[in-house]
């Protein structure tokens, strides 16, 4: 077979030796230049390339698709036109396990927020379980590169994925929310919204559990589906059929992670984990840098970074959590197209200051605000002065709102950088 791996990225660059030693011939079809270093791959492998999408493209059997290729550019309109087959690295490599491992059981999670941290925290529940997991997928570590022998593979699934994958059908699908999100990527907030859906789905038609949002359950129907809320977390405990399961873990207790841990907690009973390792996972379970992330207590300041929180219903989520107690909020990025209105009205009610930098100036300056909000030109600049102007037992929040790409690299680069200046400040 003719396969052309669309957009060479960490997924598919996972997929060569997989495809090779399957005896297809592989294409490469990107819409810029390759590096050096994957030059240097494909001529190993004597594995032909395109550096904008052409023939080798539209000359394949099947078009195997990086998440980031929107469908709507060259790509897209070549495969469409031309009736190509299609499928994603995330599907292609479930289907390569499943036959080669039809016992496996698969958990596919998505959502517009907290995908990463359900995904690692159910990882870390079965590993505490000693069974064999593998936690991947759009975590940043592709399902190409899993053992076939695991009995579990824990994967968070993006819409991009989801949207380019046919039949993808985990056994348990999990649906943890939905805000508006990637409407530069997605035509509208329909098509959003129905990629999310499409895995739910799919593992209905294969009986499978579908765990799910009861804010918008209403949207899939089937057999096996189990609703849920934050508020099943109440009091550090979750109750699943008269059972109570403790969470003895401040973080997870935290308003914007009730979601994620009462859908995981779920998930793991319904995998017939014991109670007893399931609490252990829950209490022993570390949160994850940049989500709402504790860096330090200076001078009885305390500071967060919660860079991953890029756009509006996650800072609300994150800013809810510190509703009882004195804080100063950070803003920045670049806004997503998005009504900020939510964000501006629990700022307005619930916090000490709102400090804004970066492209997210121009777009919360289209609201009526209050003298809390302060504009500044960077981050450092307003950590000097939330610092300088704080009282004992303040919290100082970085949750921007938007994405990060006006200053920085990525939010990763971006909490790096105010975990940074966070502690310089101690000098």
């Amino acid at each position: 077979m003719k396969i052309c791996l669309v957009g060479f990225g960490k997924s598919n660059k996972q997929l060569v030796n997989i495809l090779l030693d399957q005896g297809h011939e592989i294409y490469i079809s990107q819409d810029n230049k390759l590096t050096e270093e994957d030059i240097f791959l494909l001529k190993k492998y004597d594995i032909p390339y395109e550096e904008s999408h052409d023939k080798m493209l539209k000359n394949c059997d099947l078009a195997i698709i990086s998440p980031g290729v929107n469908p709507y550019g060259k790509a897209g309109k070549i495969i469409f036109e031309n009736n190509i087959n299609y499928t994603t690295e995330i599907e292609y490599s479930w289907n390569f396990i499943k036959k080669a491992n039809p016992k496996s059981i698969f958990v596919g999670i998505t959502g517009t927020n907290g995908k990463t941290t359900t995904t690692s925290l159910l990882g870390h529940i079965l590993h505490c379980n000693n069974s064999e997991v593998f936690v991947g997928g759009n975590i940043g570590v592709p399902l190409a590169s899993a053992p076939i022998n695991a009995k579990y593979y824990i994967l968070e699934v993006s819409s991009f994925q989801l949207f380019w994958s046919k039949n993808f059908s985990p056994e348990i699908s999990i649906l943890l929310n939905l805000a508006p999100d990637h409407l530069n990527w997605h035509k509208d907030l329909d098509e959003y919204y129905d990629s999310k859906f499409k895995m739910l789905k799919n593992t209905q038609k294969i009986n499978g559990l579908s765990i799910i949002n009861k804010d918008i359950q209403k949207n899939i129907n089937g057999n096996n589906i189990y609703a849920f809320s934050k508020d099943f977390l109440k009091n550090s405990n979750i109750i699943i059929n008269n059972k109570t399961i403790k969470v003895e873990n401040e973080f997870l207790n935290f308003d914007i992670y009730k979601e994620n841990t009462v859908a995981a907690t779920i998930a793991a009973y319904n995998l017939n984990i014991p109670i007893s390792n399931i609490e252990f996972g829950l209490r022993s379970f570390k949160n994850l840098n940049h989500r709402i992330e504790f860096i330090k207590t200076l001078k009885g300041v305390s500071f967060y970074n919660d860079s991953k929180a890029t756009n509006v219903h996650a800072a609300v989520n994150a800013f809810k959590s510190f509703r009882n107690k004195v804080y100063t909020a950070f803003l920045c990025g670049i806004p997503k197209n998005e009504d900020m209105s939510s964000l501006i009205e629990e700022l307005e009610k619930n916090s000490k200051n709102i400090y804004v930098f970066g492209d997210m100036i121009s777009e919360i300056k289209k609201y009526n605000l209050s003298d809390k909000f302060i504009f500044t030109e960077n981050v450092d600049k307003a950590l000097y002065m939330a610092f300088k102007n704080s009282i004992q037992n303040e919290n100082i929040i970085l949750s921007p709102a938007g994405a990060s790409f006006d200053q920085f690299k990525n939010y990763e680069d971006r909490g790096d950088y105010f975990k940074k200046i966070v502690n310089s400040l101690e000098g």
